[in-house]
């Protein structure tokens, strides 16, 4: 019973939680600051992101913010046709390869067969632009500021007993007016946007088109409702780039070293996919 519970509230937040986050620079390197508070508990991270011509890389270090050989990390070097992932998972680390759009297909298709298995009915949610107007200047860029409102439901019977979710989220966005986002992004929002779930591809197409440029802010209120037990649960994140860094030559190369990768089995797909939803990175 509770693992059913967690799956279904899991399928929901994977629904209409969209995270994206862009440094937008040829050969720069940026760090995001994120903080997730649940209650009183305030859980802080960095993340670290390297852009170079077709080369990209993201990496979740430590507390202390240092990368080791031990840092989570996803790394594209073909202009995001295929990703490698890097993280520690059954004691040990290693690296995995995928390719971008057979990765959300797979997405897609597994996350129709679990509906299909817990007979969930959702609704495709609803994301309404509340407004738009000039924000600050962010780090020297111009940015536009603008706040969507996200709503949906999503119910499943088990036994005789009935599971029913409500979701709203508030986001706040500013992006970076005159800078366009970046090729490789571009390439994996299409994918995720193709993944032959309908659900799946009508929320990020309708979500990423409010954002034409690269997302230097972002603050969400994320609103859970149980309603069998009239209980809502709420969750705010900020993320925001705290710096930008041009990087050398020696650096670049040293960042974008490939490693010697394991192909990805179908049971990878949900863990990499769990991975990259819990660090909020589904949509980048």
């Amino acid at each position: 019973m509770k693992n059913f519970r967690i799956s279904i509230l899991a399928l929901i937040i994977l629904l209409f939680t969209v995270f994206t986050v862009d440094a937008g620079e040829v050969g720069t390197r940026a760090i995001f600051e994120v903080e997730v508070i649940k209650g009183d508990n305030v859980k802080k991270s960095t993340e670290i992101f390297s852009v170079n011509g077709t080369r990209a890389r993201i990496d979740f270090p430590d507390a202390e913010k240092k990368i080791t050989d031990q840092t989570p990390y996803i790394m594209t070097v073909d202009g995001g046709e295929s990703w490698v992932m890097g993280n520690k998972a059954k004691d040990r680390f290693y690296c995995s390869e995928m390719q971008t759009e057979e990765f959300f297909k797979n997405l897609g298709a597994q996350f129709t067969n679990a509906i299909e298995f817990f007979n969930v009915k959702a609704q495709n949610p609803t994301i309404k632009k509340i407004l738009e107007e000039p924000g600050p200047e962010i780090l020297g860029y111009k940015t536009t500021h603008v706040q969507l409102e996200t709503n949906a439901k999503a119910y499943a019977w088990f036994l005789f007993l009935k599971f029913e979710y409500s979701v709203k989220i508030i986001h706040d966005i500013w992006y970076a007016t005159d800078v366009e986002i970046h090729p490789i992004k571009r390439k994996w929002i299409n994918a995720i946007t193709q993944s032959s779930n309908d659900i799946i591809d009508s929320m990020f197409t309708d979500f990423t088109s409010n954002m034409p440029g690269p997302i230097l802010k972002k603050e969400a209120v994320i609103d859970i409702t149980n309603a069998r037990k009239n209980e809502t649960k709420t969750q705010k994140v900020r993320t925001v780039v705290t710096e930008l860094k041009k990087l050398t030559t020696a650096e670049l190369d040293e960042i974008f070293k490939m490693p010697e990768c394991e192909a990805m089995d179908d049971d990878e797909v949900q863990e990499k996919a769990k991975f990259l939803f819990y660090t909020g990175k589904l949509a980048l």
